[in-house]
C-alpha cells in the first residue's frame, strides 16, 4: 500500500558541464520521422516561460545517429538534449536501446526522451513533474533540476520513494541495503523544495522483491496519465556499465517523457 505526504506552496561517457538552464540551448536531432517531430514538440515545451533557444537539426546518415545527436550537443553547448521515443512494441525498443540509450550514457548534457506521440497531441504544457527520489546526492540533484523545470513551467512535483536506491541503479537480483526509513526520506525531500512550489510525494511498495515488478516498472506506474516528465538521476559512468541502470529501463517503460540528469563531477 502505497503511503504519501504533501506539501504545498511551495562505452566511456562524455563528461558534462554545468548547464545553466536560462540560457543553453536545447538541441534536439530532427530526422523527420514520428519520433522526431515528437522530440521538438517537447523541446519547445521545456522551454517554458524562459527564453531558451531550440536547436533542430537533422543528423549526416553516414555519421550515425547516437554519434551525431552527441556531436551536434557538444558544438551547440547544450544544456539539455531531446530524442525521441520509437516505440513499437518489442522491436520498437530494441531501436530505441540502439539510440537513446547509447545517448544517455554519453551525452556531454542532461538527456530528455520524448513520450511517443506527443507531437500529435493537444499539448497542455507541462504541469505536472514526477521525481524519482531515495535521498542520495543523485536524487538530490535529480530534484534541483526538478525544481527549476518547475518554476519555468509553473508545474507541481511529486516525489516518488521506493524502498530501495532507486536513483542509484540497483537492479532486481542484486545486493543492496534496505531504505527502511521511506517515510522520514519523503518528508526530507518534500522539506527542501522551494515553498513557492507546489509538491507531494509518495512511498512505493517494494513488490519487485517478491518478482511481481522490477523498480522500474513500479516507477512507471506511479507516474500514471496525469505526469508530463519524471526526472530522475544517474550513478558515475562506470557504476552504471557495472550495476545496470534503472533509468536506461524507465525510457523504455515511462507513460511520460523521461529527463535524466548526468551525474555531477566531483560529487
Amino acid at each position: 500500500m502505497a503511503t504519501s505526504e504533501k506539501k504545498n506552496g511551495g562505452g566511456g561517457a562524455t563528461t558534462a558541464h554545468t548547464p545553466d538552464y536560462e540560457t543553453d540551448p536545447i538541441v534536439v536531432g530532427a530526422d523527420g520521422s514520428p519520433g522526431g517531430e515528437d522530440a521538438v514538440a517537447f523541446a519547445h515545451a521545456l522551454v517554458g516561460t524562459g527564453a531558451r533557444q531550440v536547436i533542430a537539426e537533422g543528423v549526416p546518415f553516414e555519421i550515425g545517429p547516437s554519434a551525431g545527436l552527441i556531436g551536434l550537443a557538444l558544438r551547440e553547448g547544450a544544456g539539455t538534449l531531446v530524442v525521441g521515443s520509437p516505440h513499437r512494441g518489442r522491436i520498437g525498443r530494441a531501436l530505441l536501446g540502439s539510440v537513446a540509450h547509447h545517448v544517455l550514457h554519453q551525452s556531454p548534457c542532461e538527456v530528455v526522451v520524448a513520450p511517443r506521440g506527443y507531437a500529435r497531441r493537444q499539448h497542455r504544457g507541462i504541469h505536472r513533474i514526477a521525481v524519482a527520489y531515495d535521498g542520495t546526492e543523485e536524487a538530490r540533484t535529480a530534484l534541483r533540476r526538478a525544481e527549476a523545470l518547475a518554476r519555468d513551467t509553473g508545474a507541481s512535483l511529486h516525489l516518488i520513494v521506493a524502498e530501495d536506491p532507486v536513483v542509484a541503479g540497483i537492479e532486481d537480483g542484486e545486493e543492496f541495503t534496505p531504505l527502511t526509513n521511506a517515510g522520514a526520506v519523503l518528508k526530507a525531500g518534500l522539506a527542501s523544495v522551494a515553498p513557492s512550489i507546489e509538491a507531494d510525494g509518495e512511498t512505493l511498495e517494494p513488490a519487485w522483491r517478491e518478482g511481481r515488478k522490477s523498480i522500474a516498472e513500479a516507477l512507471a506506474e506511479a507516474c500514471g496519465e496525469g505526469t508530463d516528465v519524471l526526472v530522475a538521476g544517474t550513478r558515475k559512468p562506470l557504476d552504471r556499465l557495472l550495476m545496470g541502470s534503472v533509468t536506461g529501463h524507465l525510457i523504455d517503460l515511462a507513460p511520460c517523457a523521461v529527463l535524466v540528469v548526468p551525474h555531477e563531477e566531483g560529487g
